[in-house]
C-alpha cells in the first residue's frame, strides 16, 4: 500500500482546476502552424576505414642535370640545383666532314645495273658446271657422229666389195653383213663391236638401247621409230641357232624418191646403188623378219 501526503494532493489538484478553468474562458483556438525543417541526407563512409588513413608526405631531392663540357668551368661552379641548365645541341659538321658510307664489295653498286648474260638468266646464276658434265659435254662433241658414219659407209661402198660369208677383212675382197658392220664402227673410233650379229644384237640390248618391232606390226613400228645411224636386225634368213641372223645400218629416207635406205652386205646375188655386195640398199620392210632396231653405242646422232 502506498500513501501520499496531503498538501501535495490537494495542490495538484488546485492546478488542475485553474487550468481547466483558463481553458474554459479562453474558448476554442485556430490550430498553430508547424514548421517543418528540410532533411538533410546524413553523409555515410560507406568504404570504411578512410577516416582513419594516415597520409604521408616523401621527399624526394632531384640532383642537377650534367653540365655540358662546353660551358666554362666559372660558369659550372655557379650553377646549382636551382638554376636551370640549358640543353645544348651538338653542333653539325659541314657536310664536306662527312666521311662516305662504306660500300661492301659483295654488293653490286646500285647506281649502276649489273648485266646479265643469257647464260646466267637461263640457269638461274653463274654457277660453275660439274667436271662430269664437261667431261660429258667434250665426249659428246669429240665422239664419232653421225656425218663420220654416213662417209665412212660411201667410201666403203666405193671399194666394190663382194658378199664372202665369213670374211672379216676387206682386203681379202669380201666381207659379211656383221663384219661390215663391225669393220665400219671401228673406222670411226669404236672399238668394243661383236663380230657376229646376234651378238651386236644383245650388245646393244645390254646397253638398254635396242627397241623390239617383231610381230605382224613390225614393219609401221620400224618405219615409225627408224632414225638414221640406226641399226636393224633381221631374222631368218639363214640357219643360225640364233633369233638374230642379219643386220644392216639405217641411212636415211630419201623424200624425192620416197624410199628407205641401208648400208651393209646382203647376199652374193644381191647387189647395191654401186654394183657390189657391200653396198647401200634400198630398205625392203617386207622382205625377212624384222627383229628390232637400236641406236650405235657412243655415236653423237646430230
Amino acid at each position: 500500500m502506498c500513501y501520499f501526503p496531503y498538501p501535495m494532493i490537494l495542490s495538484a489538484a488546485l492546478l488542475l482546476g485553474a487550468g481547466l478553468t483558463s481553458v474554459l474562458e479562453a474558448g476554442p483556438s485556430a490550430p498553430r502552424e508547424r514548421s517543418f525543417r528540410p532533411v538533410v541526407p546524413i553523409k555515410q563512409n560507406v568504404r570504411g576505414g578512410m577516416d582513419k588513413m594516415k597520409s604521408q608526405t616523401v621527399r624526394l631531392t632531384i640532383p642537377p642535370p650534367p653540365i655540358p663540357e662546353s660551358v666554362p668551368a666559372s660558369t659550372s661552379a655557379a650553377l646549382t640545383s636551382d638554376t636551370p641548365v640549358p640543353v645544348l645541341p651538338e653542333p653539325a659538321a659541314p657536310e664536306s666532314m662527312l666521311p662516305p658510307e662504306p660500300v661492301s664489295a659483295d654488293l653490286p653498286d646500285p647506281a649502276s645495273p649489273a648485266e646479265t648474260s643469257d647464260s646466267d638468266r637461263i640457269t638461274g646464276g653463274s654457277e660453275t658446271k660439274p667436271e662430269t658434265s664437261i667431261e660429258e659435254s667434250k665426249t659428246k662433241t669429240n665422239g664419232p657422229t653421225l656425218t663420220q658414219l654416213r662417209e665412212e659407209a660411201h667410201a666403203l661402198a666405193g671399194k666394190k666389195l663382194s658378199y664372202v660369208f665369213g670374211a672379216d677383212d676387206p682386203d681379202t675382197g669380201g666381207l659379211d653383213c656383221s663384219s661390215t658392220i663391225q669393220f665400219l664402227l671401228k673406222r670411226i673410233g669404236i672399238d668394243d663391236v661383236p663380230r657376229t650379229s646376234y651378238d651386236q644384237y644383245y650388245w646393244l640390248k645390254r646397253k638398254n638401247l635396242l627397241d623390239d618391232v617383231y610381230g605382224k606390226t613390225a614393219s609401221s613400228k620400224l618405219l615409225k621409230k627408224l632414225s638414221p645411224g640406226d641399226l636393224i636386225f633381221w631374222g631368218g634368213t639363214w640357219k643360225s641357232g640364233h633369233r638374230v641372223s642379219h643386220v644392216m645400218l639405217y641411212m636415211g629416207y630419201d623424200p624425192a624418191n620416197d624410199k628407205h635406205y641401208v648400208f651393209g652386205a646382203r647376199s652374193k646375188s644381191t647387189t647395191g646403188l654401186t654394183g657390189a655386195g657391200v653396198d647401200i640398199f634400198e630398205l625392203d620392210t617386207e622382205r625377212g623378219r624384222l627383229v628390232a632396231h637400236g641406236k650405235v653405242p657412243g655415236l653423237v646422232y646430230e
